[in-house]
């Protein structure tokens, strides 16, 4: 009863000496104060908390007050950037003496402190309900103490450290808890305090957006360059772009998933980026990337895409999704840049039904034709070289974007014809030639590669022969490139109207002149370039594609064996013929001659030198001249000599095999 009896001995002082005019002076202080900070704050979000405690003063310097004692703060701030508010600090004590009961008549049995100052508060989110946080404040005080009507005050320095656990009502609305240690000085920032301890108590933030909220995200984009329907199946690794995605939210989102998509031009909704957390008002970058489809290919001029960004997400624990709308640029599909001159295996199309078409009739009559002796790879290139020729395909120079102008400058963009609309111009660009006859090529199973020079553009044919076995198909390197050991042949796509023979010679001429004048000779792989930039799948629904006839294929086809025969074959043989002149016939000579005379497809002069040194007891003249027999559908010639071969030799592999070989066919 005592102790009751203090306190309403308090409860009476307070109540008198705080009349209704006072307490709306009070009051007036703190709404002033915190509508003070909201001025500068027209564009952000503010917040008031109402914190009354409990304050327990054990850490004071003179033990001069009851053990417990009240206090509370009502706080502004304004929010500055993810996890950082500034603002004011506005608070009042109430802190019963000592023994205040026992005090003569008149003398306040409280002191009263009103401290006023800045503050700086950190806070995060651990859970989608709960916030926790911390800060310091630091300010001046009044400290007011009534002895016998005599008004006693001292303003001196005060901070504190504090921190808060909040249960969120909702976005604007919070509850928690607080514990705070507060240091009022008598006269300096340190030393014997006139107050210290700690408080604790309930805590009530209230949250307010200066801006009107649109409780939905926005969404823009911001593309690096157009899409390039030519590389369309890239860009689900290769952003074109960016995604700038803003909280417009009342709160902070966890857990987002962000997905691009457009009717028809995507195959799937594709997954761009996810992010763990965006604040409120914070706005993220996430590269724009799509799983785009065929149609894209339908892109015959530059154009525009209505699309979709799907983002999900969850706001204080409940899962949310918006789709915004967004336009994406794109370009027509021929269209490219030659920053990497390897782009153009994308034009490259060995499946496209035309391509195709053309490529098996083509090789279907050169092996007809086939000559076993001769490098097959460089047999049915000279058809399907011919064959382009024939069906009266031109190089003609493009006006609106010239090979010799764009392909220099990374920057331009070029127009590069597909395979087929080559094949139904009947024209093109040297580089439009070469992408034809390389997508043939590849069609036959011919590896190919292609020089882009100044001037012209120049396709490599893999052989497949060996640089050590070059001299069965060349007399020498001089008109070969050789690439890991392996003989490639050039030609000129400027110099289709003139064969391929004198294409290929023609682009040996333009290497040479190329290294000559420092010119840039970077050699590119189809191959290479696939593992980069794969073929796309585009081509004509129109019918059959033209072709030459056998006859005038053939016939130029033989044209070109005959150059090549002369030149490549012809030095070695007469290189030959001079031995067996100044030395005599050797077996030796004799076979080194009948061998050119094979590998030159020359089988009417190839008999006669090799029945000469087979009635010189040669073996491997014998089983040559069957080999012949064989190719020439004369079995029965064949099988005598096979039998000659093995009468000398009974154990003679390659004779055993051919024999074999020629009964099955005799059998038949």
């Amino acid at each position: 009863m005592v102790y009751g009896k203090k306190w309403e001995i308090l409860i009476g002082f307070l109540l008198e000496k705080f009349s209704l005019e006072k307490k709306g002076k009070v009051l007036g202080l703190f709404l002033g104060l915190g509508l003070f900070l909201i001025v500068p704050a027209s564009a952000y979000e503010i917040s008031f908390e109402l914190t009354p405690g409990v304050m327990v003063p054990f850490l004071s310097a003179e033990k001069c007050y009851d053990p417990i004692g009240f206090d509370a703060f009502f706080d502004t701030g304004i929010n500055v950037n993810k996890f950082m508010n500034l603002g004011l600090s506005l608070g009042g004590f109430v802190m019963p003496k000592k023994n205040f009961s026992e005090l003569e008549k008149g003398v306040s049995p409280v002191m009263l402190f009103f401290p006023v100052g800045a503050r700086v508060d950190f806070f995060g989110y651990p859970g989608s309900r709960f916030e926790v946080g911390g800060g310091l404040a630091f300010g001046v005080a009044v400290g007011i103490n009534d002895v016998g009507g005599s008004i006693r005050s001292m303003v001196a320095p005060w901070y504190k450290a504090y921190g808060d656990f909040y249960v969120r009502l909702n976005p604007n609305l919070s509850l928690g808890l607080n514990v705070t240690w507060f240091n009022y000085q008598s006269t300096s920032w340190f030393g014997e305090p006139g107050l210290a301890g700690l408080s604790g108590g309930l805590s009530l933030k209230v949250k307010m957006d200066t801006e009107k909220i649109a409780h939905r995200l926005g969404v823009s984009v911001e593309q690096d360059d157009k899409v390039f329907p030519l590389i369309y199946s890239m860009y689900k690794e290769n952003p074109f772009g960016t995604l700038y995605i803003t909280n417009r939210e009342s709160a902070e989102i966890k857990n987002v998933k962000v997905s691009f998509r457009a009717d028809g031009f995507t195959s799937s909704d594709f997954m761009c980026g996810e992010l763990g957390l965006i604040y409120k008002g914070q706005t993220v970058d996430v590269p724009l990337c799509a799983d785009f489809s065929e149609k894209m290919m339908q892109f015959s001029e530059s154009g525009d895409i209505p699309c979709e960004v799907v983002i999900e997400y969850e706001l204080l624990g409940k899962k949310m999704k918006t789709i915004e709308s967004v336009i994406i640029s794109v370009y027509n599909r021929n269209q490219v840049r030659w920053m990497d001159p390897s782009i153009l295996a994308a034009y490259i199309q060995p499946k496209a039904s035309q391509v195709q078409e053309l490529e098996k009739y083509l090789v279907g009559v050169g092996r007809n034709y086939l000559r076993s002796g001769l490098n097959r790879n460089l047999q049915f290139a000279m058809y399907l070289f011919e064959g382009m020729r024939l069906n009266g395909i031109e190089c003609k120079p493009d006006n609106s974007t010239p090979y010799a102008e764009y392909h220099m400058d990374g920057e331009l963009l070029d127009y590069i014809q597909y395979p087929f609309q080559t094949m139904l111009y009947k024209s093109g660009d040297v580089d439009d030639l070469g992408v034809l006859y390389m997508a043939l090529l590849e069609a036959a199973g011919i590896e190919s590669g292609f020089i882009p020079l100044k001037d012209d553009f120049i396709v490599l044919i893999d052989s497949k022969q060996a640089e050590s076995k070059i001299g069965s198909m060349l007399d020498g390197t001089d008109r070969a490139i050789i690439l890991d050991e392996n003989v490639w042949i050039p030609v000129s796509m400027s110099t289709l109207k003139e064969g391929f023979v004198n294409s290929w010679y023609n682009a040996i001429h333009e290497i040479m002149q190329a290294a000559e004048n420092d010119e840039d000779e970077t050699i590119y792989m189809i191959q290479d370039g696939w593992s980069v930039y794969p073929p796309v799948t585009f081509q004509s629904g129109s019918g059959s594609v033209e072709k030459p006839l056998e006859a005038v294929l053939n016939a130029a086809v033989e044209i070109d064996m005959s150059r090549y025969i002369t030149t490549e074959y012809g030095p070695q043989i007469a290189a030959i013929q001079y031995q067996i002149k100044e030395k005599g016939m050797s077996v030796e000579l004799l076979n080194k001659l009948g061998l050119l005379y094979v590998r030159a497809g020359i089988y009417s002069s190839a008999i006669p030198v090799y029945e000469k040194a087979a009635s010189m007891g040669s073996v491997a003249a014998m089983n040559n001249l069957g080999n012949i027999c064989v190719v020439q559908l004369r079995y029965a010639d064949a099988k005598l000599w096979y039998e000659r071969a093995l009468t000398l030799e009974p154990t003679n592999s390659t004779a055993l095999k051919g024999l074999n070989r020629v009964l099955g066919h005799l059998e038949d």
